[in-house]
């Protein structure tokens, strides 16, 4: 073989491998992402949303833990049966698709998204939610699979009494019921009580959505 045809395969060769690298460190990794096992749905107060207690950031890194700009990402609860979202989400950054159920952002130059997403459950006797339910989409890979709840419980008048006549039942009955789990821990207890009343006081969550996708 002559040298230089030895020379024109191995730059081919390492031409091949840069782009496969290239390629591969901007594939969406799961394991370098920072996304939160449990998200909170609110509501909002004089059309502000309530971040206060339900916002979030989801960082995006790749396979070779570099921050991705400009990524899609998507929060889909299309398989949460008993919660909605609104079709009105306040932020003219978030992108609401009522058929998939989902709300799309797209990350800034440190590959960031925060969300603070508006819904409401369905009301009592329709508790059908399971941990992990929710799916997070980065470019179309998916890099997580939180569980959701919602203070607003029975979907009507913001955070108020009703929701808590819903989580009582939900207590007493269903008590691995994920719209009524807040703080994250699997089971519907003192803790997820305190942390609805902390959300009720706070004002932030008096409005139900004005509409919501189904």
């Amino acid at each position: 073989m002559s040298r230089s045809l030895v020379l024109r395969l191995t730059v081919t060769a390492l031409l091949s491998l840069a782009a496969t690298g290239a390629l591969a460190g901007g594939i969406p990794s799961p394991a370098n992402s920072t996304v939160p096992s449990h998200i909170l749905l609110v509501g909002s107060t004089g059309g502000v949303p309530d971040a206060a207690d339900g916002q979030f950031t989801i960082v995006v890194r790749d396979l070779a833990n570099n921050p991705r700009s400009g990524y899609s990402v998507v929060i889909d609860l299309s398989a949460c049966e008993d919660l909605a979202i609104c079709s009105d989400q306040m932020d003219p950054n978030a992108i609401v698709n009522c058929a998939a159920k989902s709300v799309r952002k797209f990350t800034n130059a440190q590959g960031e998204a925060t969300f603070t997403v508006l819904g409401r459950s369905n009301g009592a006797g329709n508790a059908t939610s399971l941990a992990g339910a929710a799916r997070i989409f980065a470019n179309g890979v998916q890099i997580g699979t939180p569980s959701v709840a919602s203070y607003d419980l029975d979907g009507s008048g913001g955070v108020g009494a009703g929701d808590l006549s819903v989580w009582f039942g939900d207590f007493g009955t269903n008590p691995t019921c994920e719209r009524s789990d807040f703080d994250g821990s699997g089971s519907v207890g003192a803790g997820d009580l305190s942390m609805w009343l902390s959300a009720f006081g706070s004002g932030g969550s008096t409005a139900s959505c004005g509409a919501s996708c189904p």
